[in-house]
């Protein structure tokens, strides 16, 4: 955590137009490189220069030029008030900034997904905020459980730290469910890191991080709605509501609730597509912000009910000829129940701004009941998390260092009990301090951040992760980045493969370790102007490294899930080129393409990683009309052949290919904005590709052979949605321009 939070405010015009926000006014604090631009609403945010005293300067095409001094950090949210320096007859010149941004500024290749990218897909919750990403791989679990899961750099989501604020969260039991546990209306933007992560930010990220940054109390207004529903019958509400608790704090109450009660069967196996479900998600956050000091606390509160399985409806089948009549429906039951909280709070010391201390603590309760037919699953997660960090600038303040300590705690109750096999206990508890340091160091183009972590597990011994980043200024505009480092995780083999739970597998479990991994990995950014259009290029190319790994082998036998450690090779090699440009005023273009090669020894096999598209491919175009009061947006995705592990030891009959086609997906939405409503319209899966086989033998699912884990496509067909917001901005005072 930096205990100096980034500035904050607004940029309006005045004369003729007083009072309007100016999106695409440039900050930028003199005589450094730290800039940003304002959104859609006026509104910046932007790191604080290397010391003080600063002046922040605010211009914008038609505008005169406005400088704020601060001899120290501001204690709240400020405001530029810009005076017209010529009047333009009907012309607006307005400078926009891309939904999805690719920095040249941090030390890892990054991207920030912003809020005007996550209402392009009208996301419901973080698993559907990916879709026009081509970084963060997207796909369902299996076939009945509706729980989607993610891959960066070719592996799967639990190898990347998925962080809220810098602080660990989706982890533990909430590996598999906790993306859709987090509805997309309560992020403000979500920072994408590839390659190793940092030592301060933890252990953890082998792949890349994804950071949420949730809404902000303090730049909330009142009041905000969304009301969402779709044709197959899911319906959802957000409610935020905001209010001052004094000159420098303000409390933000986020409520949601998710409805869906259809079983549906589109591929007419009896099963339904999409469990029934019903969650109700409530967090509630306070935050300050001093001269001084900052500081939050949120705690949560997840209430997430789901059934799903065979339909009666839908012509569930007569079980007498197969010997399970007793049994009756096959039935899948997941709930979750889950309390969490955290706080933050940082100091800049008085004698010297250039040194700050920051605290962190969050806490974690997360009980899971699962049935799946005649197997169940229940697991309790009980955690602690808690980190200080300290950062002071070192010589003339082109260098910085960082240091702290953490402690993780967890305590895990896991038993899965197998129809067929003695019951599995997986439960454990583990604490493990740490502590860690980091070095940046600036000579003109070139930054290196050097740092170590040192983690002590009681279970597991103690561990070493070295990192080190390295950025070089090419051009203004180009950047070389180039990282290496060793990231580690405990697996939660149960719950990370929930998936097989819905099968008639066997489980069995080798005594496990710790997961080790070195991630290498170099990338090239490229602005520039060309025909008269603003060009983004990155190029970047990754390679993790296993030395030790938690195997999850479907290949052993079809009737088999065997988990044990790696005995071999397994790695991940990642290409990605983005290309983005704005073709208009109006209209943006982004490609790109990712090429995947990864494998992993499967007793003693060197074997393509399952489910895993080689190739992969994304086009996106979004469109937006000068006044921002019309919006479309439309996207194809394009994956390649993937491998699916054996099952040719089944009778013909219950056997799946070898390996999936390829295919494509179109998802398109039309927003329409009035004052403060927002109407919006939308298609995912515009051209209904389907895997029409999704379940083996799902005519006898309590018989050996049944299987709804083999998902490598999508298991619903095209679906219409449509919605709409409401917003009651916050009032700003109109005074004037004052620290």
């Amino acid at each position: 955590m930096l205990a100096q939070q980034p500035v904050t405010g607004q940029v309006r015009g005045a004369n003729e137009r007083d009072g309007e926000a100016l999106p695409g006014a440039s900050l930028k604090w003199s005589g450094t490189l730290i800039n940003a631009v304002t959104d859609a609403d006026g509104r910046f945010s932007l790191d604080v220069p290397a010391q003080w005293p600063a002046e922040l300067v605010a211009s914008f095409v038609g505008y005169q030029n406005d400088t704020l001094v601060f001899n120290t950090p501001p204690d709240g949210p400020i405001k530029f008030t810009l005076r017209s320096s010529i009047e333009l007859r009907g012309l607006d010149v307005v400078e926009r900034t891309q939904s999805t941004q690719l920095s040249t500024r941090t030390i890892n290749a990054s991207e920030n997904i912003g809020a005007r990218e996550l209402k392009r897909a009208a996301c419901c919750d973080l698993s559907e905020s990916f879709e026009t990403n081509a970084t963060v791989d997207v796909s369902f679990s299996d076939a009945v459980s509706g729980t989607k899961t993610i891959r960066m750099l070719g592996l799967d989501g639990k190898y990347a730290q998925m962080s809220l604020e810098n602080i660990p969260f989706i982890r533990g039991l909430s590996t598999s469910s906790g993306l859709t546990l987090i509805p997309g209306t309560w992020i403000n933007d979500i920072n994408l890191s590839k390659g190793v992560g940092t030592a301060v930010n933890g252990p953890n990220a082998m792949t890349g991080q994804i950071d949420l940054c949730l809404v902000n109390p303090m730049n909330e207004g009142p009041l905000f709605v969304n009301l969402y529903g779709n044709s197959q019958g899911r319906a959802e509400l957000n409610i935020h509501t905001a209010q001052p608790t004094g000159k420098n704090s303000a409390n933000l109450l986020l409520v949601h609730g998710n409805w869906f009660d259809r079983e549906m069967d589109q591929n007419s196996d009896g099963f339904m597509d999409m469990p029934r479900t019903r969650r109700i998600n409530v967090m509630d956050r306070w935050m300050y912000q001093g001269e001084r000091k900052s500081g939050q606390v949120s705690v949560r509160v997840v209430s997430d009910e789901r059934i799903g399985g065979q339909s009666e409806e839908h012509g569930a089948i007569d079980y007498d000829h197969l010997h399970h009549s007793e049994l009756g429906l096959y039935t899948i039951d997941a709930t979750n129940r889950m309390i969490d909280g955290f706080g933050k709070h940082g100091w800049v010391f008085e004698n010297d701004p250039t040194k700050s201390l920051g605290l962190i603590a969050s806490v974690r309760r997360h009980e899971v009941s699962n049935r799946y037919g005649a197997r169940t699953y229940d697991g309790l997660q009980q955690s602690a998390y808690a980190s200080m960090v300290y950062q002071q600038l070192l010589g003339d303040g082109t260098d910085q260092i960082k240091a702290g300590i953490s402690f993780q705690y967890d305590d895990y109750e896991e038993r899965f009990v197998n129809d067929t096999l003695p019951a599995l206990d997986l439960g454990r508890t583990e604490r493990m301090p740490g502590a860690f340091a980091e070095h940046t160091l600036k000579r003109e183009r070139i930054t290196v951040v050097t740092g170590v972590r040192m983690d002590v597990n009681d279970l597991y011994g103690t561990v070493a992760s070295p990192r080190v980043h390295a950025k070089y200024d090419i051009a203004p505009l180009t950047t070389a980045r180039a990282s290496v480092g060793h990231g580690f995780r405990t697996a939660n083999p149960l719950v990370e493969n929930a998936a097989v739970m819905a099968s008639s597998r066997n489980v069995l479990v080798d005594p496990l370790d710790m997961e080790r991994a070195w991630n290498i990995g170099a990338s090239l950014l490229h602005k520039f102007k060309w025909l008269d259009r603003k060009w983004a290029i990155g190029v970047d190319a990754y390679r993790t490294l296993f030395t030790d790994q938690v195997v999850t082998d479907l290949d052993r036998d079809p009737q088999t899930l065997a988990i044990y450690m790696l005995d071999g090779s397994s790695y991940s090699n990642s290409l990605l080129a983005d290309v983005q440009v704005e073709l208009t005023r109006t209209l943006q273009l982004k490609t790109s393409y990712r090429y995947y090669d990864v494998r992993t020894t499967f007793d003693g096999r060197l074997l393509e990683r399952p489910f895993t598209p080689t190739h992969r491919g994304l086009i996106d175009l979004a469109y937006a009309d000068i006044k921002e009061r019309w919006r479309f947006d439309i996207s194809l995705n394009l994956f390649g052949e993937s491998r699916i592990p054996s099952t040719m030891a089944n009778p013909v009959g219950n056997r799946m290919a070898d390996r999936s086609p390829g295919y494509s997906t179109m998802n398109a939405q039309l927003t329409r904005i009035i004052g403060a409503w927002e109407f919006y319209l939308g298609a995912e899966n515009i051209t209904s590709v389907l895997q029409e086989y999704q379940i083996i033998a799902a005519d006898d699912p309590y018989g050996p052979y049944f299987d709804a884990s083999l998902i490598w496509g999508p298991t619903n067909k095209a679906m219409l949605y449509g919605g709409l917001r409401y917003t009651i901005q916050r009032k700003t005072k109109n005074t004037t321009n004052e620290p």
